[in-house]
């Protein structure tokens, strides 16, 4: 039987191990260590009962508060068999507890540098009992968590046990789950713990860490999620799993205001349009959701070219790409970005934005064709401060348009991630690349006042017809006028010129202007002012104007009804304008 050493061997062996761990084991302690590993191989030989038995809990004293950061607490002890040491550790944080990836300016995922507390994440104690001069001595190591450079392709980041500026073990793999995944969306941190420190053979009886700025879920479910711990044993690859709830509170208190933003932009050469359509959020805010986006009206049409980039399997297939999807989180140090697929069937479209590992999300939103909308739910509790769309434009881009209207307003509905706050927009917005409107002005957009036309002397067969027309609004001046007879009554017209090669108009008389010319035009009327005039009195005397016998007789019974002048008037701003007025026979 092994003699139990005094207090004060057990301290100096406790210094001696510490001194071998911290100087890498100097070339004495080697050999007084060589020796030891063989008499400890012996005793952690492999048995049948070797096991160890977790147990877990959480420190939540710094806080509670949903959406906000705050040190937690995650203890472990390990209940070991006397030959055995726990092996593989896997901690699966629950949804929307997040590690922030940014801090030193993202520099901690490029480079690993555990000599100062730029990448510090935490802190700890790990206690373990170590094999010195064949009896098992507790040694309690404070150590820190840094975070480093991702040690496997998809991670997101690593996690590295630093003891004075030395790693123990080896570095450790956080992830993000996957969309789909049985434990949510979320971290999952994948631990070998070390069964020797120097060659110093060990059992790892409990683990005590805080993790620093964390941020806290941004829900609060009735029930809690919970923070799960799974581990097996160097001598025992049955895994043990257990668990303990997070509480998360006040969720209700945080704002949520996320604000669209929408532009379009038309092809030079079709009819296709380009869509963007963002929604920004301040980095407290509760993330959203569920989103709606939707381009009601008639200003964007669906494409139905666009039906030939239907994508069967984003996984296997090789598809190609609708649009594209970007996110930018306070927590991760770039913008992330993903392809969009227009996918499910033609009668049931769907859109699918597939993010790329270490973000290995994909989300699937409805889509309605007849509606021009995608809504996407069950979006993950990670905060973002902008999350943008982008439709291509192209022959087989999703939308295009006639420019009739080149405007429009689209619609945005969002819901955020406790599902008590919902936000809803109208954002308008403009088709560049369509013709802009002509240039109107208050005179261009009224037509000109004429008086009632009256007709004398219709029941003689020789008719005058009186009326006065005045320029609309202010800046505009008549300068021309067109004239155009009803049925029944002609203008008497007389050649003149050289070779009598035009035909004018003879017992026109103008008031408050002069006329440049009178010409006849296949039936019409032209008459152009010297200067232009706001107000033009017209008279269109007996020898200017011709009545039908039919109109005579109309006249004479007084069934001269339905008589109506048709005039057109040029301004001096180049608006023309088309009045027709009825005749009043007297």
């Amino acid at each position: 039987m092994a003699i139990m050493p005094s207090v004060q061997d057990e301290q100096e062996d406790r210094v001696a191990l510490r001194e071998g761990i911290r100087m890498r084991a100097r070339k004495r302690q080697r050999a007084l260590l060589g020796a030891l590993v063989a008499v400890g191989a012996a005793l952690l030989a492999p048995s049948a009962q070797a096991s160890v038995t977790p147990s877990l809990n959480l420190d939540q004293s710094a806080g509670t508060q949903a959406g906000a950061t705050h040190n937690l607490g995650l203890n472990l002890s390990f209940q070991d068999s006397p030959t055995d040491s726990p092996d593989n550790l896997v901690i699966n944080l629950p949804p929307g507890l997040l590690a922030n990836a940014a801090i030193n300016g993202g520099g901690c995922l490029t480079t690993t540098d555990l000599s100062d507390a730029k990448c510090q994440v935490g802190t700890g104690t790990v206690n373990a009992d170590a094999l010195v001069d064949l009896n098992l001595v507790a040694l309690p190591v404070d150590v820190t968590f840094d975070l480093v450079p991702p040690p496997a392709a998809g991670d997101l980041a690593g996690l590295a046990v630093n003891f004075d500026g030395t790693q123990i073990g080896a570095t450790a793999g956080i992830r993000v789950r996957p969309s789909g995944d049985p434990a949510g969306v979320g971290l999952t941190l994948d631990l070998v713990l070390p069964n020797n420190l120097a060659g110093v053979p060990i059992e790892i009886t409990g683990i005590n860490s805080t993790f620093d700025g964390l941020r806290y879920p941004a829900t609060c479910p009735s029930t809690p999620a919970k923070v799960s711990v799974s581990v097996d044993s160097y001598q025992d690859l049955s895994v043990h799993s257990l668990s303990a709830p997070l509480d998360v509170t006040g969720c209700s208190s945080l704002t949520y205001a996320p604000k669209v933003a929408v532009s379009v932009a038309k092809d030079s050469s079709d009819r296709e349009v380009s869509v963007k359509a963002s929604v920004t959020q301040g980095p407290t805010e509760s993330p959203t959701h569920s989103l709606a986006l939707g381009f009601p009206g008639n200003t964007l049409g669906v494409n139905l070219s666009a039906v030939r980039l239907l994508c069967g399997n984003v996984v296997t297939d090789k598809c190609t790409p609708v649009g594209l999807a970007t996110a930018v989180s306070p927590l991760y140090p770039k913008p992330l970005t993903a392809n969009a697929y227009l996918t499910g069937t033609a009668l049931g479209p769907t859109l699918t934005l597939v993010f790329p590992p270490p973000f290995p999300l994909t989300l699937v939103g409805n889509v309605s064709l007849t509606g021009r909308s995608a809504t996407f739910a069950d979006l993950p509790d990670i905060p973002l401060t902008t999350l943008g769309l982008t439709f291509n434009g192209g022959p087989e881009g999703m939308f295009l348009t006639n420019c009739a209207p080149g405007h429009g307003a689209a619609s945005g509905t969002a819901t955020d991630q406790n599902g008590d706050k919902t936000a809803s927009a109208s954002v308008p917005y403009q088709v560049s690349g369509c013709p802009g409107p002509a240039a109107k002005t208050r005179s261009s957009r009224r037509a000109p006042a004429v008086s009632t036309p009256t007709e004398s002397g219709a029941k003689t067969g020789h008719p005058t017809l009186r009326f006065r027309v005045t320029a609309a609004g202010q800046g505009a001046k008549l300068a021309a006028l067109r004239i155009k007879l009803p049925h029944g009554i002609s203008f008497v017209s007389h050649r003149e010129g050289k070779h009598g090669a035009g035909l004018t108009v003879r017992g026109v008389k103008l008031s408050g202007a002069v006329a440049k010319s009178v010409s006849l035009s296949a039936g019409v009327l032209v008459i152009e002012l010297v200067k232009p005039a706001g107000s033009v009195g017209f008279t269109l005397t007996g020898s200017a104007l011709s009545e039908s016998s039919a109109a005579v007789v109309s006249a004479r019974s007084g069934k001269a009804r339905g008589l109506r002048l048709t005039l057109t008037t040029l301004d001096t701003q180049h608006h023309r304008q088309t009045v027709t007025k009825a005749i009043k026979v007297t």
